[in-house]
């Protein structure tokens, strides 16, 4: 009798654990046992196994068809497709109830070409199957995404997102059509854009391909002389290349020191041609973190300026706060260097950090330029007003002059001013230009 009970023991065990893996409805592998069995998938595809993808099948008209079936109806075609489901896939396939209406198979021992081609023949079943509900008959389509498992996607919320949306694409291309993701496919192609935008940056650097543009800087407080903010661009037969085309990949080659060098120094033979003529100039050029790492920029910036006769005093470097106190050393090394030669030092997007102030105990700056998030329709939010107030109040009890960009109306001026902000620059006075234009006086 013992070991009666213990056969029948071990069959109801062997039951229950199917039915833990089994969704009821359908009969297919449930959401939480295709999950499990996906880690296992995505491991090996980390190891080096090239034979595996993910199908996310969601069905066309779900809700139209379901307002015409009734939702008492629902379970029946949901089997139905699951049985055409089923007869599609292979032993080596797993197939689940994802979710209400969407499918998902995890194609094994397929090559990547023969993932897209069994999509598509699941799609094609589908779309040729006149599906059984009760006393009606349907049809019904289905948009599959396709996501190959590859080392390039180590987690399976990743694949599971790429091939849900590859599915989405395909229902937004008009349904009943496979989207295939394919990771290897996507870097090579990323590789090939970065590759061209590679180009024509050495080409740039190497043929004076870069323009600078200017943005005038107008004193609320009377100070002397021209200023302008130096903006970069690239040059191109359909007008000028905005910076965040670009940048982002000569960062990733490590070309943002080469670039700085070509403004700073392009800066600096403007200025100095401006002061023969007789133009009292000063000139605010962006620094990448990455210029000042090796500590050879100071020198480099005092030999330029001695072989231009050019005063210190006409070149602003500026730097935003936070990537100043990511780099705390090498930003206050130069912030003191620029001071012993009379230039000067901006913190850019100033008061976006816990203890902005803090900061210019380390950096020596000159200049702070108010973060852009206090600027945006300034004269409807008041708490904005009382921080830029505040920022200037304490800004000018430590000998700091403060900064003002993206102003963009009247209002706004009539404000900084009332704060005591030193210097403006917005669209509103002038949008950046190739020459530099602005009547001062």
């Amino acid at each position: 009798i013992v070991f009666r009970q213990q056969t029948v023991d071990a069959k109801v065990a062997e039951q229950l654990d199917t039915l833990k893996r089994q969704d009821l409805v359908t009969g297919l592998a449930n959401r939480q046992h295709f999950l499990s069995e996906m880690e296992k998938a995505v491991s090996s595809a980390i190891s080096g196994k090239i034979d595996q993808a993910l199908l996310y099948v969601e069905l066309d008209g779900y809700r139209r068809t379901l307002d015409s079936i009734g939702v008492g109806s629902a379970d029946l075609l949901l089997a139905d497709v699951a049985s055409c489901l089923g007869e599609q896939v292979g032993e080596q396939d797993l197939v689940a109830r994802f979710s209400d209406h969407t499918f998902t198979v995890l194609a094994n021992n397929r090559s990547h070409a023969e993932c897209a081609t069994f999509a598509e023949t699941i799609a094609k079943a589908i779309d040729s199957k006149i599906f059984e509900v009760g006393q009606q008959s349907v049809s019904m389509t289905a948009s599959v995404g396709v996501c190959l498992l590859t080392e390039k996607i180590s987690r399976v919320q990743d694949v599971l997102e790429r091939a849900a949306e590859s599915a989405r694409s395909a229902s937004e291309e008009g349904g009943n059509r496979v989207v295939v993701f394919d990771p290897s496919a996507k870097e090579k192609a990323q590789a090939e854009k970065d590759q061209h935008w590679l180009s024509l940056i050495k080409d740039a650097l190497n043929k004076d391909g870069f323009v600078l543009f200017y943005q005038p800087m107008i004193s609320l407080q009377g100070a002397e002389g021209e200023y302008y903010e130096i903006l970069l661009r690239m040059s191109s037969p359909k007008g000028e290349i905005m910076p965040n085309n670009f940048l982002p990949v000569a960062a990733k080659h490590g070309l943002l020191p080469h670039i700085d060098r070509w403004v700073i120094g392009k800066a600096i033979s403007i200025l100095a041609e401006r002061l023969q003529q007789g133009s009292r100039c000063t000139f605010f050029v962006k620094i990448s973190p990455e210029s000042i790492q090796d500590g050879t920029i100071l020198q480099w910036l005092t030999q330029q300026l001695k072989q231009a006769k050019l005063p210190g005093k006409h070149l602003v470097l500026e730097m935003p706060e936070s990537k100043v106190v990511t780099n705390l050393k090498p930003a206050r090394l130069l912030a003191q260097g620029l001071t012993q030669l009379h230039c000067g030092f901006t913190l850019e997007q100033f008061g976006s950090g816990l203890n902005s102030f803090q900061l210019l105990k380390h950096v020596p700056a000159k200049y702070i330029k108010i973060d852009r998030s206090y600027m945006a329709d300034l004269p409807k939010h008041k708490e904005n007003e009382l921080k830029v107030r505040e920022l200037c109040d304490e800004a000018r009890g430590v000998g700091r002059e403060v900064i003002a960009e993206f102003v963009e109306d009247a209002a706004s001026m009539s404000i900084l001013f009332s704060c005591g902000v030193s210097f403006v620059q917005g669209n509103f006075l002038q949008e950046p230009e190739k020459v530099m234009s602005y009547e001062f006086n």
